[in-house]
């Protein structure tokens, strides 16, 4: 790759690995922008926008891997996007792009399978994805020091975003809002606006609207301004039935037994 180059960005529906070999690169994304320096490691969800811009005087060296799976495992990197990986995980890797070479004509595009290949390249190659994945997640999970890293901007991001989302669903909390409609409202696809709300409220925004609803349907109850079917329809419950299931599945007990207990710490 040049020295500061941008490309233009891209969208496909199959995952994708950026590792960072040499040098520094910029990362423009839907789930925020990143700075990849020398071991880093950022991968892309499948049908996630993003552009890749070379930094500094010298060209970078970058190793990219393409693929598709479905296991529901692969959820973790929509959330975790950014590593900085250790000796294990780089051991790994050589061997990745070592067996890259044995597998594919990596110097054609587009990138296609050799005609005589070593004994089961493809398959090794599999293989040690597989395991890199692998321990990748289980060194974010055991909380060893190349865990997830996020640029102070998109920190930043993520918190302002937060901030509005939660605004709006307090000052919307009649209304039936979904993530479709979140998504057109704060011009951003469902994911990536999980996805932001999420690294800074530790929860999805439909179980944060859902754990708020609670809340202000204790506090009407605490300071008895409405009866029941008055709270349900100021929190866009569709019923007062739907809300005292919601309700009870979320505190232990029905609006009718909570008002109850507090009535009786009162008396």
């Amino acid at each position: 790759m040049p020295k500061r180059k941008r490309y233009n960005g891209e969208r496909h529906d199959f995952w994708e690995i950026v590792y960072v070999d040499k040098g520094e690169v910029d990362a423009n994304t839907e789930s925020g922008h990143y700075r990849l320096n020398q071991g880093n490691v950022l991968i892309h969800s499948p049908n996630e926008y993003h552009q890749l811009e070379s930094m500094g005087n010298k060209p970078p060296n970058l190793f990219i891997v393409t693929f598709r799976c479905d296991n529901g495992a692969m959820a973790f990197f929509e959330e975790h996007k950014l590593f900085h990986i250790g000796h294990a995980e780089h051991a790994v890797l050589a061997q990745l792009m070592k067996e890259s070479r044995h597998a594919f004509e990596i110097n054609t595009y587009p990138i296609r399978p050799k005609q005589a290949p070593p004994f089961a390249a493809e398959q090794l190659f599999k293989i040690y994805l597989e395991q890199l994945l692998i321990q990748i997640v289980r060194s974010v999970q055991g909380g060893k020091p190349h865990t997830t890293l996020l640029s102070t901007k998109n920190e930043n991001q993520s918190a302002h975003i937060r901030k509005q989302i939660i605004e709006y669903l307090e000052q919307h909390l009649s209304d039936k809002i979904t993530l479709d409609f979140l998504s057109t409202q704060f011009s951003m696809s469902k994911t990536q606006l999980n996805v932001l709300f999420k690294r800074t409220s530790g929860t999805g925004i439909i179980t944060y609207l859902q754990q708020l609803k609670i809340e202000h349907a204790k506090k009407h109850i605490r300071e008895d301004t409405c009866n029941l079917t008055e709270i349900a329809d100021l929190l866009g419950y569709s019923s007062v039935h739907y809300f005292s299931r919601h309700f009870k599945k979320a505190v232990g007990m029905t609006p009718s037994e909570y008002a109850k207990t507090i009535k009786a710490r009162n008396d």
